[in-house]
């Protein structure tokens, strides 16, 4: 089956490339200060209703022109629209390099009209629920000191939620952390966590475009059953070296770009370290009751090569290493419990891209991706325990875009992964759990983005997935529909199945440092959900856009770890299966450009489970713990003067659910004389899972922005506030039965924060 997909990818792309238009322009879209690819620009022949988008790497084509010459408009989101003269003649033509320069460039006034017509909204995607962010907003919202969290940026998004305040884990309406695919350089990354989930292992100076993906994604994405979060890290400024340090109250972090000899290509690399281990000895040595804090520390990396093999061809090399590393010690002064904790991911990608013909654009890729998690306890040199999870990930991938016709945008691709799992826990002599499996997923995807007429546009798709395991092909079909009402109105509908091959075994939803990733291995069905979107987009100014959104999501085959597990093998062994469904409403508005940019939204939301014939709730339909019925946020960033800039993020949500506990019975055991326990055993008494919910929580962030010069370098100094009056969010609930009655304590997360953070760019 494998030759036939390939069979047929060649085939395609041999017979579009002998296709050729009267003319067309073609080329790239740049930064002109850095020389970075720019993705998702919008390309307008003026006059003509005809225009395209940058694929991720900033490449553009706009096919069947007739010879002659026209004007283009090319904009994108914090740069200067620019307006050029191109010469289309017959045959195949070369690529063409077009530079925006940053808002930040001051220019002078340029005055050019725009007709109705030629709006460039007209040539929107027909994607929904896709919300393009750029580096520099992500970087510009609040945060804990110095680390700007892409992750934590996601969950200011309405329809993603948080498990709780401490965790970067993203719940996407209604679906569970594990069913949105994370790819970094289209490199999948499994645990984006550091700090037990505090921080992502993203680091924001790396990024240069980020793009959620809420649902009803297209064909080109596959492997989850909920969402795609797709980070395109910096290419490297191909004009200059510049670089930057900044140190903070928790890590440091520094950076550093430039171009490769002779100006052939770039490089980017980043890094950053937290410094907690002399601040925590220090804390060991000032109090007795601080000596058992454990030693921590993590550090991660980022590295980025484009070579340029001429100016059709670009090979791309890059990775990313990131580590977490836990040492404690507990118990008695004269039998202690060693404990040693780590989990950190690897992954390493490479992209040839070449343009084919004058209208065809193919990418070739291999990734690797490794998890590896575990933890070993002894008891003065005694082994007592030992848990391991290894996750690794061999991709390879074959992408073709084909732009030579007029209305139509034809992408098709291969994508084969390769999983090999490794999970262990033993117990002094005794194995609980030890899988160790090896199996493929190979798919086969074709969409068409294809303009109808100046009011309709479609993306049909579809995805085949032969698994080796099950031995069987299972087919996603995909459609997408947008309606121009008129220039400034838009109306989206969407739906597709997606099937999903790897879950998470968790042990607990308020972090996930300890998440166990396992492929699907054919001894159970696997998950899939059905999902449809209905959009509706307005912009009252070309700077100002609203979007309203309804969605229903159907999950099939949804897993659970089953907690009774013994002697686990294979997933049917260690996890149960169910049904679950999500349905809500979503709202936007968002301020894209002037001296106050931001957002507003909310969202209404319902997400239930259902595991018939197990303990878990009686096998009755349940809440999980990230359903939340209402959830209100709002980001912004303000201009207050030419040196201060401020930003605030303030969220409002519904309690999430948690199992309230009914009453207290007590019991003996059958094979204790009374008089060793007179008093019995006193136990809680639960109720439904997730019966009650914790009160509402809200929270404000602020953070204030000092730019300047330091000795003749950009420089900005930040002073950031964590939850500024100070509400502290409930994490959990526990019952204290030695108490008469018993005594319910919250254990509560982080109050206000003040941090500081220095930065400077060289």
């Amino acid at each position: 089956m494998f030759k036939q997909i390939l069979t047929i990818l060649i085939l395609i792309c041999v017979m579009t490339s002998h296709v050729f238009a009267k003319g067309n322009v073609r080329g790239f879209v740049i930064d002109a200060t850095s020389g970075e690819p720019l993705p998702v620009a919008n390309v307008v022949v003026l006059g003509e209703q005809r225009g395209s988008t940058t694929n991720l790497d900033g490449f553009f084509a706009i096919p069947n022109l007739e010879t002659g010459s026209y004007a283009l408009s090319v904009s994108y989101l914090g740069y200067h629209r620019a307006e050029l003269t191109v010469t289309i003649s017959e045959g195949a033509s070369d690529p063409v390099t077009i530079e925006l320069l940053p808002v930040s460039v001051i220019l002078e006034e340029v005055v050019f009209t725009v007709k109705e017509k030629d709006n460039d909204k007209a040539r929107q995607s027909a994607r929904v629920s896709t919300i393009p962010i750029d580096a520099n907003t992500i970087r510009n919202m609040p945060s804990l000191g110095a680390e700007v969290d892409v992750l934590r940026a996601m969950q200011a998004i309405p329809g993603v939620k948080a498990s709780s305040d401490i965790s970067s884990a993203l719940y996407v309406r209604g679906g569970s952390s594990d069913m949105t695919l994370i790819q970094m350089d289209q490199s999948t990354v499994y645990n984006p966590s550091h700090l037990f989930g505090i921080f992502s292992t993203f680091n924001g100076d790396a990024v240069k475009h980020i793009e959620l993906m809420k649902g009803a994604f297209p064909a080109e994405y596959g492997g989850r059953a909920g969402s795609v979060l797709e980070v395109v890290t910096n290419d490297g400024n191909r004009k200059k070296m510049e670089g930057l340090f900044s140190i903070g109250l928790v890590s440091a972090r520094g950076a550093i770009e430039g171009p490769l000899p002779n100006k052939r290509g770039s490089y980017a690399l980043s890094g950053r370290r937290t410094y907690l281990e002399p601040i925590i000895s220090m804390m060991k040595n000032a109090s007795e009751e601080m000596a058992d804090l454990p030693d921590y520390y993590f550090y991660d990396g980022n590295g980025k090569v484009n070579i340029d093999i001429g100016n059709k061809t670009t090979l791309t090399v890059g990775g990313y290493l990131g580590q977490d590393d836990l040492q404690s010690e507990f118990g008695p002064d004269d039998s202690k419990f060693q404990l040693g904790t780590n989990w950190g991911n690897r992954t390493f990608a490479s992209r040839l891209r070449h343009i084919i013909s004058d209208n065809g654009f193919l990418t070739l890729g291999i990734a690797y991706s490794r998890y590896n998690s575990g933890f070993d306890m002894e008891n003065d040199g005694v082994f007592i325990q030992e848990f391991k999870n290894r996750f690794r990930d061999r991709a390879f991938r074959g992408d073709y875009e084909y732009l030579g016709y007029t209305n139509q945008k034809i992408k098709t691709g291969i994508d084969l992964h390769i999983y090999d799992v490794e999970v262990l826990n033993r117990f002094q002599e005794d194995t609980f759990v030890n899988i160790d499996t090896t199996n493929f997923t190979l798919s086969y995807y074709i969409q068409n983005e294809w303009k109808i007429n100046s009011q309709f546009e479609l993306l049909p798709g579809i995805r085949m997935n032969y698994h080796e395991d099950s031995d069987k092909v299972y087919v996603d079909p995909r459609l997408a529909l947008l309606y121009h009402y008129d220039t400034k109105t838009r109306l989206k509908l969407a739906g597709g199945r997606y099937h999903q091959w790897v879950n998470i075994i968790s042990f607990g939803e308020g972090g996930s440092f300890m998440d166990i990733w396992m492929p699907f291995d054919g001894s159970m069905d696997p998950m899939y959900s059905d999902q449809i979107v209905f959009g509706f987009e307005n912009d009252p100014r070309e700077d100002l856009e609203f979007t309203v959104e309804a969605y229903y999501n159907k999950y099939h085959n949804v897993l659970n770890y089953n907690n009774m597990v013994d002697r686990g093998f294979d997933m049917a062994s260690v996890f149960l299966s169910g049904e679950g469904n999500a349905y809500g409403f979503e709202w936007m508005l968002h301020q894209k450009a002037g001296r106050l940019t931001g957002w507003t939204g909310y969202s209404l939301s319902w997400s239930k489970r259902r595991f018939t014939d197990t303990f878990i709730n009686d096998g009755d339909w349940y809440y999980p713990k990230w359903d939340r019925r209402h959830d209100f946020v709002s980001v912004g960033t303000y201009k207050l003067t030419k040196n201060w800039d401020m930003s605030t993020s303030w969220r409002y949500n519904t309690g999430q659910g948690y199992t309230r506990a009914l009453g207290l019975y007590t019991y003996h055991f059958a094979h204790v004389p009374l008089e060793y326990e007179p008093d019995g055993n006193r136990t809680i008494l639960n109720g439904e899972k997730n019966n009650y919910r914790l009160p509402a929580d809200h929270r404000l962030d602020m953070t204030f922005t000092y730019n300047h010069k330091f000795f003749g370098k950009k420089a900005k100094l930040d002073i950031s506030i964590y939850n500024v009056y100070s509400r502290r969010s409930i994490w959990f609930r526990t019952y204290d039965t030695d108490e008469n009655p018993i005594e319910v304590n919250d254990v509560k997360l982080l109050p206000v924060l003040p941090l500081i953070s220095y930065e400077v760019r060289f």
